[in-house]
């Protein structure tokens, strides 16, 4: 090896286990608590405090399931990478494009949530007069100067990254203790104010819609798109202190604190709601303030001061997850130029050990995504695809028990057949319940990431169908097929043809059978051992090439 390779930038392992925790717990707390008080109790009223819990145990069977895999393969972009050492190329592509694809979304969401809640003190940001424009309105555009304050927005958000990870972890650090303080204000405030316990049972039952709705407001509520910020963490494993302690508590305790700030939030919210707002029931309850439903609420109470403090919540929270979301979004694109699905020029480290290279290709699409697509299309894009990707985790956990069972500093699951299968049930139940425009949403990901690696694959790298790892991908096959059968016939905006409650049985039913396969497919202990010689860098130079 050469004297330059040797000298080349590495990934540096600055990032603590404070540091960490608040980078997941800073992803959580994005703009999901701005609007999720009211979206999910207009679905699912008082019970949306259960569909609370439902996404956090959902979530943290999930988070566990990484905690011990990436104690494993402690690697930068690791939702992209992992997959690679356990399920091979295909799988990887599948996992890490759509995964990536969502991430992509990450930041323009809330760059667009930053400027829709600063155009009330600077209308000339959006392009719509007189629309209400909220987190969750798609009725404003931005406008040219809109435009510009995003690209603004985006290369801070790319600078503060490129600077090096010790520096975006203490920039994280100061923001995210922001973004405790205020929600927690808020709520407090809301419940010493006026708190009316009769909301709990003010329409004809706790919960009014059933299990149906306590189900919807899990995936289309925003509990879901607000908790999997938690994956953050995964990403910066390969710039963490002592990974295999540090990467399984920060995932933990990164998902349980904004999960009590998001329970508080909603039982304040329900509570200081003025019941003659509920006549009409839960599904009527509105909010007609441009900053969104809790200042609506905060200027019913005639507290002035608590609407500032929403609005300095509603430009610092959004912008907190934009740049979390910006250096984990830049190890993904890493760990997909590492697995050759990216051109190699997008693995390049800067003397800082940073991805510069992927910072750059990720600003880019995120201001063609802005300028594209709605702002309701980017969200349903956003979490379709980051909740597929979920799924290798649990997956991932029984077949490296398999091939690597004397890995040292193993942050060990209890029961993890167990909890490995509940982990890819409700990946799989998350994923239906997201609803049959967003799985149509993700096949067209899928289709896209497979396109991209046969034609990089057999046209520009010349190799032979011999260089695929099929038999290890097969499980996608029935994964995502039953998937889609499921949805299209089921009640989350399919045909309705499979009477409630029985298709979340199909799905569980057909899930654990997928999981077996999955299990089975995955990759022989002699190739995975091939394909993790390239786990540990050298020089930064190295490529995960298949034997």
């Amino acid at each position: 090896m050469s004297h330059k390779n040797r000298e080349s930038p590495v990934l540096q392992r600055q990032v603590g286990l404070v540091s960490l925790t608040l980078i997941a717990a800073g992803g959580i707390l994005g703009s999901g608590w701005l609007f999720s008080p009211l979206l999910t109790a207009q679905l699912a009223g008082p019970a949306s405090i259960i569909s609370w819990m439902i996404g956090a145990v959902a979530m943290l069977l999930v988070a566990l399931c990484f905690a011990e895999v990436s104690s494993v393969l402690p690697v930068a972009g690791g939702i992209a990478r992992i997959p690679r050492y356990t399920h091979g190329d295909i799988t990887a592509a599948v996992i890490g494009w759509t995964a990536w694809v969502g991430y992509c979304t990450q930041a323009p969401i809330e760059v667009a949530v930053v400027l829709r809640y600063a155009s009330q003190s600077w209308p000339a940001l959006v392009s719509t007069a007189g629309v209400a424009t909220t987190a969750q309105s798609d009725d404003a555009s931005l406008s040219v100067l809109g435009f510009f304050a995003a690209g603004g927005l985006l290369v801070a958000f790319v600078l503060i990254n490129a600077i090096g990870a010790a520096a975006f972890a203490k920039a994280n650090s100061a923001i995210t203790w922001l973004k405790f303080a205020v929600p927690v204000v808020i709520a407090t405030t809301f419940i010493s104010s006026r708190f009316d316990l009769s909301n709990f049972s003010s329409t004809a039952e706790f919960a009014p819609y059933g299990w149906h709705g306590i189900f919807s407001a899990v995936s289309t509520g925003g509990i879901v798109f607000a908790l999997i910020g938690f994956r953050h963490a995964i990403d910066m494993a390969g710039e963490t202190r002592n990974p295999s302690r540090n990467v399984p508590l920060a995932l933990i305790f990164g998902l349980l604190i904004p999960l009590f700030i998001y329970l508080l939030l909603q039982v304040a919210f329900i509570g200081a709601l003025d019941p003659s707002e509920l006549k009409n029931g839960w599904k009527h309850v509105e909010a007609t303030h441009g900053l969104g439903p809790l200042a609506a609420l905060s200027a019913t109470l005639g507290i002035s001061w608590l609407t500032a403090c929403i609005y300095g919540g509603a430009l610092i929270g959004p912008a907190g997850g934009a740049l979390v979301a910006t250096g984990s979004n830049a190890r993904l694109a890493y760990g997909l130029a590492r697995n050759q699905f990216l051109p190699t020029f997008f693995q390049h480290l800067s003397r800082r050990g940073i991805p510069v290279n992927a910072l750059l290709l990720n600003f880019i699409l995120g201001l063609l995504l802005l300028t594209l697509l709605t702002f309701k299309n980017i969200v349903a894009i956003n979490t379709a695809a980051i909740v597929l990707s979920f799924s290798i985790g649990p997956v991932a956990v029984l077949a490296l028990r398999r091939q690597m069972p004397n890995a040292k500093k193993r942050f060990q699951i209890p029961l993890p057949r167990l909890i490995a299968t509940l982990g890819f049930t409700v990946s799989s139940l998350i994923v239906y319940w997201s609803g049959w425009t967003s799985i149509l949403v993700l096949l067209l990901v899928v289709g896209a990431s497979l396109a991209t690696l046969f034609v990089k694959r057999l046209v520009l790298d010349k190799k032979s169908w011999a260089s695929f790892d099929f038999r290890e991908s097969l499980w996608l096959v029935p994964f995502l097929g039953s998937l889609t059968a499921v949805s299209m016939l089921g009640n989350f905006g399919g045909r309705g043809y499979i009477p409630f409650g029985w298709d979340m049985l199909v799905v569980v039913a057909v899930t654990m059978v997928n999981f077996w396969i999955a299990n089975w497919c995955s990759l022989s202990d002699e190739k995975a051992a091939l394909y993790r010689k390239a786990h540990k860098p050298v020089g930064g130079l190295e490529k995960d090439m298949p034997p």
